[in-house]
This record gives structure tokens, sequence and C-alpha cells, in this order.
């Protein structure tokens, strides 16, 4: 008779625990068939604004979200929205550093953009114009938006010795990230002009003089130091409207030069 009971309760645990399986696997597939009858209820785009960069606008991201998904994406079943390669296309436009995009709890589809930086503009000889991120990326000029950067001018990139232009364009980076780090010198540069040799003359914010600045790479934090110095110092006692030219090329030197005259500041 024990031996019966114990077959007997063997039997109805098995039977519970199918039927709990068999319940189980119903639960999850109505939940699943569910889940993918939701829809897309909302599309809101937030791009990061608060940078104080607009290079590009919700409606237009609105718009290629929508193109990409083949139609309105508000109504759209979550299951057939592709997000991953809706942000791997979005990262192709040239103004966007990054992208995501997700569905929330509400089912909308939010958009998170963040867009690219750009620490220089450059106009050269040719009429060629585009910024450098902080990455070292190009960056197309906008007709919607301008940042105020520092600019770059003359002789960059004119495609006659990809050599020198590679070696001028790296330079120009390097130089701009110190100054960028710098706040006294961000606030004093504000454009660079490239000369034929690939040597740069830096032209201040403060009116009425130049600063030869030479070879971009060579000694950059010593001529910048001679230069707060000599402005500190220098230039605060005289007036900044003394000198035509400052001179940073020679070493320990700072070489000015007015009308026709030369002083030298050790």
């Amino acid at each position: 008779m024990k031996k019966f009971w114990r077959i007997l309760k063997k039997i109805l645990t098995i039977a519970a625990v199918l039927s709990c399986t068999a319940l189980f696997v119903v639960v999850l597939t109505s939940a699943i068939q569910k889940q993918n009858q939701l829809t897309c209820k909302n599309l809101t785009v937030k791009i990061d604004y608060d940078s104080g960069l607009a290079f590009l606008n919700e409606t237009e991201i609105k718009e290629r979200i929508n193109y990409l998904s083949g139609e309105n994406i508000i109504g759209k079943q979550l299951s057939l929205v592709d997000f991953k390669t809706l942000e791997k296309e979005l990262k192709k436009n040239p103004f966007v550093d990054n992208a995501e995009v997700f569905v929330d709890q509400q089912q909308n589809i939010r958009v998170e953009v963040i867009q690219k930086r750009p620490i220089l503009r450059i106009l050269n000889n040719d009429g060629v114009g585009y910024y450098i991120s902080e990455k070292n990326e190009r960056i197309p000029l906008c007709d919607k938006f301008t940042s105020h950067v520092i600019v770059a001018l003359g002789n960059v990139e004119m495609h006659q010795n990809a050599k020198r232009d590679s070696t001028v364009q790296a330079a120009l980076y390097h130089l701009i990230q110190f100054v960028q780090r710098d706040t006294f010198l961000n606030a004093v540069v504000d454009q660079v002009y490239v000369k034929e040799n690939g040597e740069f003359d830096v032209i201040p914010k403060i009116s009425g003089h130049f600063i030869h600045f030479g070879n971009g790479e060579e000694n950059m934090a010593e001529k910048f130091e001679r230069l707060k110095i000599f402005y500190n110092e220098g230039m605060k006692k005289v007036g900044w409207n003394k000198y035509k030219s400052i001179d940073l090329r020679y070493n320990n030197q700072v070489v000015c030069e007015k009308n026709d005259t030369a002083v030298v500041s050790n």
C-alpha cells in the first residue's frame, strides 16, 4: 500500500510540474505575442544644444528616422524596428558624433544625438572651407550654423605636397588643442595664418599686431610661455598698439617690430 502511495505521489508531482511548465509556456507565448504587437506611440529627438552647437535640428533627424524605417515610425510595431541600423545610419551624418535610439517604458522611441565638436575652422587660399573636430575629424561647413572657433587661413591643404599638408594639419591640430587648454591663450588667439613654407603667424583678437610663431610643432609650449610673459609684463606697460609684430622664432627672445625699428626682449 505504501508503495502505491509513493508511486501516486510521484505521478501527481510529475503532473503538477508538467502543468506548471505548460502554463508557463502559454503565458510566455502570450507575453511574447503581446510584446510583438506593441507599437511606437511617439518619436522624440534630443540634440545636445547645450553644447552651443546647432548643426542639426530635430525635424531633419525625425525625417531621417522615418525614411530609414520605410514609413512613419509612429504606429509601427516595435518588434519590426531595427534600432542598431538606425543608430548606424545616423552616425553616417558628418555632424553626428554619436547617436542612440531606444524605446522607453511608454512605448516612445527616443533618439539622443551628440554633435561633433569643432575646434578649428579652415579657410584656405583655394576657397576651401571645413572644420577640424576635437577628435581630429573633418566636418563640412554648415549653411544653417557657424561655430565660432579659431580660424586657420592661407596655405592649408593646398594639394601640392601631401607630406607638407599632413604635417601642417597635424601641427594646427596640436596647436589649437594647446591653446584651448589654456584660459589666457584661448581668450587671445583668434586666427592662424599658414605661410607657404608651412610656418604659422598667429593673429590675436587684440588688434594692432600679429605674432611670428614659426614651426607649429617646435617648442610650442615654450613659445607660448614667452608670449604670455611678454603680454603680462611688457605690453601692459607700453600699450597693446605699440608694436606691428611680435616674433617668437628665436630661442629665449621676443623680437618686436615697431614701424621700421626692432626691439629685442630677453
